[in-house]
């Protein structure tokens, strides 16, 4: 009979194994609580795993994603960094520790674990969702979108994702991108207030304010202190002009120190005509806790800060905060400042095409009421003539929708990089671009047959020569005002992100596009049998009545006493989707007028540049 001697291995291997039964059963129940949400009876659990074996890298990742799950961060922070030592060649591990430092708000570090997560296993979507949030955070919009899409490509499904990337779209003004994406993200997660929220997001910036505000109203009912769906709801009830209902959302969230609520608070003491409580509000949160970590909030911030401040007669204070507005701006659309503005490339585009013959062209006729087109450089007081235009009952305006647009890309198809297309199109084709002009019109508005239309976009002004050869009895109205106002103006508002309004990040940018702008109209005026009314904002603010008239016998449709109630008018209105929208609710004033002067300094090396346009549309001082 052979006697078998158990030896020092085996009792070794058998106890071993003993062990390794002992922690998998542990690890197992405590994967069972965790995902029922007991999530302390889960940890603890946990915890006994990683004092049985040291060296179990699965039981100190899960010990430390369930001490995030429970707040308790520095602990989780602490066995991630256990997991990773232990086992440096695996994804997870590296991603779990991300979203604890994550947690604990460092968020470089963050990126750094989620990037080596990727490195590991490039089929991580978690891992680029989380970059694409830091990203988001910090306002570099176009760097997050790609890691959101990164995300949604390895799991199509992903609400999160998709609600996020939505986000995103809507605010680098792809508006009709995002929609889909939101809607997907709804079908998955129907209940998801934020996504809720940035759907309506999407209906405001299409004008369709009634929707927008629904929306914010039912994702409320799912999260009644959401801190960013109160400020979504907030921000439209206050750009409706609604200010009583737009202080009894904010009430719903009355001590949360965000610096979203902040601006609104300083927009509705703005709107109230209180401009120095709206700037120690915003002084005191961009000093404060309530200052944002994104670039986007601080751009709101600093540029209405410098607008309340040059309305108290600061200008030195203003100019400082306006430029670091404009600063973030440029950070959240990856702008060069150092390099000339990219819509400079358009505006070559355009003058390329305005050749000599383009005036010695028969216009095809047309028998449809062409419409007037209400041009002009930006903030040169467009906004108010349209309101002014569209309280006239013989008239209806439009406002900003690209319907020139729509139909520039018809005309690109045909055109090519011939320089005499404009002046070559036959009149088949000047009919597919009026339909393509009609069409988009459609999407925007439902036409009163018994009303002219006023397409009211200040920058088709670059495009007019196209304009005339597609619709030759246009009307043109040519909003002007001084262009070192002009200027200041733009340099001093938030405008959407688009490559046009990116060139207005620092004065010697906004120059340089005024400058090439301008000249073009001269060029197009030289050229074109066009005869447009110019009506200059100061002779607007200054003696009202007369203007008008001069304007609505140029329209064709006469005096009507409608256009004196122009403010009520556009108080009426439920949004008006411009930097303008609460100036447009004031009676006339005058304190925009030559404002420019307290800038003086930084305007000197610009003078230059500007002084033939201040003379040649009649503003040199004698």
């Amino acid at each position: 009979m052979t006697v078998y001697r158990v030896t020092v291995d085996e009792r070794r291997r058998s106890a071993l194994a003993k062990k390794n039964s002992l922690t998998q059963g542990r690890k197992v129940k405590a994967d069972q609580l965790a995902l029922a949400g007991q999530l302390a009876e889960a940890l603890n659990l946990y915890i006994r795993v990683t004092e049985l074996d040291r060296a179990d890298v699965e039981a100190w990742t899960k010990r430390g994603i369930t001490e995030r799950r429970l707040g308790q961060f520095a602990e989780s922070e602490a066995s991630c960094r256990r997991a990773v030592a232990l086992q440096p060649k695996l994804a997870l591990t590296h991603y779990a520790l991300g979203v604890s430092v994550q947690c604990l708000g460092r968020t470089e570090e963050a990126m750094t674990c989620y990037r080596a997560a990727i490195a590991l296993d490039p089929k991580l979507p978690d891992a680029h969702y989380l970059i694409g949030n830091v990203l988001h955070g910090q306002g570099r919009l176009t760097e997050a979108m790609d890691h959101y899409r990164r995300a949604i490509a390895l799991r199509s499904n992903y609400p999160e994702a998709l609600s996020d990337l939505g986000a995103v779209l809507v605010l680098l003004g792809r508006s009709l991108e995002a929609e889909p994406l939101l809607l997907q993200a709804l079908r998955l997660r129907p209940d998801n207030a934020e996504t809720i929220a940035n759907l309506g997001v999407v209906r405001e910036k299409a004008g369709r304010s009634d929707e927008a505000l629904g929306l914010f109203q039912r994702a409320l009912r799912f999260a009644p202190q959401s801190v960013p769906v109160v400020a979504c709801l907030a921000s439209l009830l206050e750009r409706q002009g609604k200010i009583v209902e737009a202080q009894q959302a904010l009430d719903l969230v009355p001590l949360a120190n965000d610096a979203a609520l902040v601006c609104i608070r300083a927009r509705i003491a703005r709107e109230q005509g209180r401009p120095a409580d709206a700037a120690a509000l915003l002084e005191a949160a961009l000093a404060g806790n309530a200052r944002p970590a994104d670039h986007i909030l601080a751009a709101e911030m600093e540029l209405l800060l410098g607008q309340m401040l040059d309305r108290l007669g600061e200008p030195a204070k203003a100019y400082g905060h306006i430029a670091a507005g404009k600063r973030h701006v440029a950070a959240v659309t990856g702008t060069d400042t150092a390099v000339a503005p990219r819509y400079l490339r358009e505006v070559a585009k355009a003058r390329r095409l305005l050749i000599p013959a383009l005036g010695h062209v028969t216009p095809a006729a047309d028998a449809a009421p062409a419409p007037i087109f209400l041009i002009g450089f930006p903030r040169s007081g467009t906004t108010l003539l349209e309101q002014i235009l569209d309280s006239h009952p013989g008239l209806q305006a439009m406002e900003e929708k690209p319907a020139v647009a729509a139909m520039r890309v018809v005309f690109d198809g045909m055109a090519g990089d011939d320089p005499g297309a404009i002046a070559a199109l036959e009149p088949e084709q000047i009919m597919r671009l009026r339909a393509a002009y009609d069409a988009e019109v459609r999407q925007h508005l439902t036409r009163r047959p018994d009303a002219l239309l006023v397409d009211k976009l200040p920058l088709n002004i670059v495009w007019a020569h196209l304009i005339w050869r597609v619709f030759p009895d246009a009307k043109f109205l040519l909003a002007l005002r001084h262009p070192c106002d002009v200027s200041l103006s733009c340099l001093m508002q938030n405008f959407g992100a688009n490559e046009a309004m990116n060139s207005f990040l620092t004065l010697d940018h906004t120059v340089q596009t005024y400058a090439a702008v301008m000249s073009l109209w001269q060029e197009q005026t030289r050229v074109l049998p066009i005869q447009p009314h110019v009506l200059r904002y100061e002779d607007l603010v200054a003696d009202f009545e007369p203007t008008v008239r001069g304007l609505l016998d140029f329209a064709g449709v006469g005096w009507d006493e409608a256009v004196l109630r122009h403010t009520d008018h556009a108080r009426s209105r439920s949004l008006v989707n411009t930097p303008s929208y609460h100036q447009v609710r004031e009676p006339i004033y005058k304190r925009a007028t030559y404002r420019w002067k307290r800038y003086a300094e930084p305007f000197a090396p610009h003078m230059e540049t500007l002084r033939p346009f201040i003379e040649s549309f009649g503003y040199a001082e004698p």
